[in-house]
């Protein structure tokens, strides 16, 4: 989210009196990348199946299942703007010593050979899409099912979870409200001189609504010294969701942004939000 919204915005700064920065689709959707040198490594005892499933309409995508043969529980991650499933080996070795759940990651358009277009309309298909093609697969079973989304993976994860079905909604350093957290790039001396703009195509996207149609317990990490998505970004997107009838646990933690998985405190909110919530 960080370095798409700056080349976004940072532009339109220099103009500074009078000028309007749009956030649109362009600056919404995770952006080009070169493929990085990384390799996904599987935490210790657990099995990994890397695939490109076909999403009918859509295109294919890369995904990896990382199996712990002792549990039936299933966590979905999406990352942040950034990620690539490559990337993720220690975010997989922390979440799999926290709850030892079987662990999904999957990437974006144009990253790991996923061809499904980057256009709102295929971002609001694609996850229930890919839910039912992991049903078919046997990667989801009869167990817990959790959504994990870091920054712009919050929203996807939301648009997962609308149909229910999950346990339970996990969404570290990401909100809802797009220009609030987009104000978050202007310079403090600038922002009485400029005007944000968020393109109405992106609204047909409504990561508020899908998180609050899931109906299911959301556990939202904010971390205090992020200055992308801010404590208050995340204080609001809480109240946003309990206005529209949702359990919220907010857990505020140190650290700067997609770092909370670095804290215990973050760890041990996940672990107990887990625990309360996979009877359900």
């Amino acid at each position: 989210m960080k370095m798409v919204l700056r080349s976004a915005l940072l532009p339109s700064l220099a103009l500074l009196a009078g000028c309007t920065a749009v956030i649109d689709q362009s600056s919404f959707f995770p952006q080009s990348a070169a493929a990085p040198q990384a390799k996904l490594t599987p935490p210790a005892g657990y099995v990994m199946d890397d695939r490109m499933v076909e999403l009918p309409g859509l295109g294919t995508m890369h995904v990896v299942r990382l199996d712990n043969p002792a549990s039936e529980a299933t966590l979905i991650y999406s990352g942040g703007n950034m990620s690539f499933v490559a990337t993720q080996s220690g975010h997989a070795a922390v979440l799999a010593r926290a709850i030892g759940a079987d662990l999904i990651f999957y990437d974006y358009p144009g990253r790991g050979g996923t061809t499904v277009p980057p256009t709102i309309d295929a971002s609001i298909a694609a996850g229930p899409a890919l839910l039912q093609r992991l049903r078919e697969l046997g990667w989801i079973g009869r167990g817990p099912l959790f959504a994990y989304g870091l920054s712009f993976g919050g929203s996807q994860a939301a648009a997962m979870v609308r149909g229910g079905g999950f346990g339970g909604l996990i969404i570290e350093g990401s909100a809802a409200d797009i220009a609030s957290v987009g104000r978050n790039f202007i310079p403090p001396v600038a922002r009485p001189f400029v005007k944000l703009s968020v393109d109405p195509e992106l609204h047909r996207f409504d990561y508020l609504g899908y998180a609050a149609a899931a109906r299911t317990p959301v556990l939202l990490l904010s971390s205090r010294s992020d200055d992308i998505v801010r404590d208050r970004n995340m204080s609001d997107f809480q109240r946003q969701l309990q206005e529209r009838g949702s359990e919220v646990t907010f857990v505020s933690v140190p650290g700067g942004h997609g770092t909370a998985l670095l804290q215990p405190a973050a760890i041990a909110a996940i672990r107990d939000f887990f625990g309360r919530n996979s009877a359900r």
